[in-house]
């Protein structure tokens, strides 16, 4: 099993099951979501860990997208983590992390990267991706988003 595939179905929570189970919960193919609330969903994600939390992370954002195209997406990098947000950047697979941040931001997913990250690391912002934003704290910047209605999630 890839690890894409591992991760969809933690997501769905599907690891753990026997092989019968299994197998009928992946032919039954996509639940559809249903739709709560009349207005989108806003999310801010905290991706600080590792880069392992940041594909994951990201993977977790293209699945919930996939149900509800409508969500609202801010994913704010800093600590350890903060190096996702770099150019040239390789997820744990590999492949580069700005193919991923690239498709997620043409469906409207905004990348904010800590300040005080990039300052502690000697980071220069010419190394961020095009997406990426700076803000002064990445801690800061969630406390805000959660205050002004975003609900906070931390894969």
């Amino acid at each position: 099993m890839n690890p894409r595939d591992r991760i969809r179905l933690l997501g769905a929570g599907l690891i753990g099951l026997g092989g019968a189970q299994l197998a009928q919960a992946q032919t039954q193919g996509p639940v559809a979501a249903q739709q709560i609330s009349s207005e989108p969903w806003k999310v801010a994600f905290q991706i600080s860990d590792s880069l392992e939390q940041a594909y994951e992370g990201l993977i977790n954002i293209q699945n919930v997208l996939e149900l509800d195209p409508k969500m609202q997406f801010i994913v704010v990098g800093y600590g350890k983590a903060i190096h996702f947000l770099l150019n040239g950047a390789k997820t744990p697979q590999g492949a580069l992390f700005s193919g991923m941040i690239g498709d997620l931001a043409n469906q409207g997913v905004q990348f904010k990267a800590c300040n005080n990250t990039l300052t502690f690391l000697k980071i220069p912002q010419s190394e961020l991706v095009l997406e990426a934003t700076v803000v002064p704290a990445g801690v800061y910047e969630l406390v805000k988003l959660q205050s002004e209605g975003w609900y906070y999630i931390k894969p």
